[in-house]
């Protein structure tokens, strides 16, 4: 509730809290109330579980009037003069509250390509306006970004990276966490939404953190002089995404670490994260910061739930939903994670085409062999297998031999055995 009002709640006037003397609850913060990615997230989010829960369950189609319809209208009408949301502290780790910042925007991009794909499913007479209204921002904002790129360029900057907004040209700092978004949870990357070169600047954004922030888990010290767990795991995520397991592997493996901490030599059994993780409990007490420094709320729930995001799609993820829709499976899976004779196995899980996935995959270290047993599978959904054991040797689909160029395994829909042999 931010700062406590001794006396102010539950005082039996049939209103709670300071709200009825003050407006807002708690201190500085809690008063911003322009949170300006908060109609994306909620746009988003509704799509997204509309497709998990299917057409029958008609969830998305009780929300959409008024409450996709108005929030997607109020995100085309609610921008500044350049076309993105305006200034403000929706994430206050990104920056001042004075700036704009992409992270908003890249949440009603999302939001506003969600509620686009619930109208045309529900088949309503806006699927153009909200289109209309989709392409405008999107246009807008890749403008925005091309523009801080050059201009980086021509200020001397080599490194591509795009800082947390279009008000800091430059600021080159831990800040540019929020371009993560990019990738998890928004995949915006995914279908070509805001053009070849914005994806690759959001790609070697990724890098550009991980080689100036990245001491095993992310350091934010340009806001909280602390580890992020939840930004690693999100950092994490980002990288299977954009197709780097290793790299993911190796952040997961700090977050995981992290929850687990050691103390001057004692380990401290929490099984859980901090918002923040000091640098000097992370460290035993060897690096001292020489500012303030935080921990944060422990148990966080933002840094569980990406963890469990991550190992979700660790297993499996969905990709390109509306055009070509298909499965990558074991993206995430890496080879110390199967030793000879084990297996991954996935039962029942839920997925964006609303109906359900599972499989089984086997390691036969001996014969250098993968096999993939799907057990349950969306009707008309092709599958990936990106293979982590080695080079991919041959590989077949129930029988069928597969051409195979790469490591990705393209598969067919309807496949229910997958034998992939590696070198």
């Amino acid at each position: 509730m931010g700062t406590h009002y001794p006396g102010r709640f539950n005082r039996g006037t049939g209103r709670i809290g300071p709200c009825a003397e003050y407006g807002f609850y708690g201190g500085p913060h809690e008063r911003d109330d322009h949170e300006w990615d908060s109609n994306g997230q909620a746009l988003w989010a509704i799509g997204r579980y509309d497709r998990t829960a299917g057409s029958s369950a008609a969830f998305g189609a009780k929300l959409y009037t008024p409450y996709v319809i108005e929030g997607a209208r109020w995100l085309r009408d609610n921008r500044d003069g350049n076309g993105l949301l305006h200034s403000g502290w929706s994430a206050e780790h990104l920056g001042e509250r004075d700036k704009p910042h992409y992270w908003d925007d890249l949440w009603g991009l999302a939001g506003l390509y969600e509620a686009a794909r619930l109208a045309e499913r529900l088949g309503t007479p806006d699927v153009r306006e909200l289109w209309a209204a989709f392409d405008d921002f999107k246009q807008a904002t890749a403008a925005s970004i091309r523009w801080v790129l050059a201009e980086q360029r021509r200020r001397g900057e080599w490194e591509t990276y795009i800082p947390t907004g279009p008000g800091d040209v430059g600021r080159r700092d831990s800040t540019m966490i929020g371009a993560a978004a990019y990738f998890h949870p928004l995949r915006l990357h995914m279908g070509n939404k805001l053009g070849d070169d914005v994806d690759r600047a959001a790609r070697w954004t990724l890098d550009t953190m991980y080689g100036r922030f990245v001491t095993g888990g992310f350091r934010h010290e340009a806001a909280w002089n602390a580890y992020g767990p939840y930004l690693t795991t999100q950092l994490a995520h980002a990288y299977l995404l954009a197709g780097d397991p290793a790299r993911m592997d190796a952040l997961l493996g700090w977050a995981v670490a992290a929850s687990m901490a050691r103390v001057d030599d004692r380990a401290v059994a929490l099984g859980a994260w901090n918002e923040q993780h000091a640098f000097p409990v992370a460290s035993g007490f060897t690096e001292v910061p020489h500012r303030h420094w935080y921990m944060g709320d422990i148990p966080h729930g933002w840094a569980a739930a990406e963890y469990l995001l991550l190992l979700r799609d660790v297993l499996f993820f969905e990709a390109d939903e509306d055009r070509d829709p298909h499965l990558y499976i074991a993206p995430g899976v890496r080879p110390h994670w199967v030793p000879d004779g084990d297996a991954v196995t996935v039962e029942d899980a839920p997925t964006l085409f609303g109906a359900p996935f599972g499989y089984r995959l086997t390691h036969d270290a001996g014969a250098r062999t993968v096999t993939v047993d799907v057990t349950r599978a969306p009707e008309r959904v092709r599958y990936v297998y990106p293979c982590r054991f080695g080079s991919v040797r041959s590989a077949s689909a129930d029988g069928r031999e597969l051409p195979v160029s790469g490591d990705d395994v393209h598969v067919p829909a309807g496949t229910r055995r997958v034998e992939v042999s590696y070198a």
